[in-house]
């Protein structure tokens, strides 16, 4: 069942992406856009893992930062001191949590990033089946990038 979730979100995504962009229906929007990634399927996967990989890096940078600036704090004297009352006797449990509510907030806000990399992607795709292969309305740098090649 893990691996029909996955498609079935995975379509969702993308359809709902194709019905925003161009208003199509639903069922229209799923079709077209199970095409689109098929016929590019070099280009999904390559830009998919590495915006992955990106944005891994990415949230996991700011769960290191969260978790250095929360030492960083509990190193400060009123919780070092052990006559005050917000003594800290060990720093594991804020650093800890720190790390991992940066990380989620992080994951939270990444999501936004990976519905944009999506929607260029498919409108990169779209653009490049109207132009027999030649993309006409990307970016210069996004077409260098992707550089279509047909067969």
């Amino acid at each position: 069942f893990f691996f029909i979730e996955k498609v079935v979100n995975f379509t969702n995504r993308n359809a709902y992406i194709l019905v925003a962009v161009k208003g199509t229906s639903y069922c229209t929007s799923v079709v077209t856009a199970w095409k689109l990634l098929v016929r590019n399927a070099l280009q999904v996967a390559a830009v998919g893992i590495v915006a992955d990989l990106l944005i891994w890096v990415g949230k996991l940078s700011i769960a290191v930062a969260c978790g250095v600036c929360a030492l960083a704090m509990s190193n400060m004297s009123p919780y070092t001191d052990p006559s005050s009352d917000s003594y800290l006797s060990s720093q594991v449990m804020p650093v800890v949590l720190s790390v991992i509510v940066g990380y989620i907030i992080a994951t939270i806000f990444y999501q936004a990033y990976e519905i944009a990399i999506d929607t260029m992607l498919l409108s990169y795709c779209e653009d490049c089946e109207r132009g027999q292969g030649k993309a006409s309305f990307a970016p210069p740098l996004l077409a260098k990038v992707l550089q279509h090649r047909s067969s």
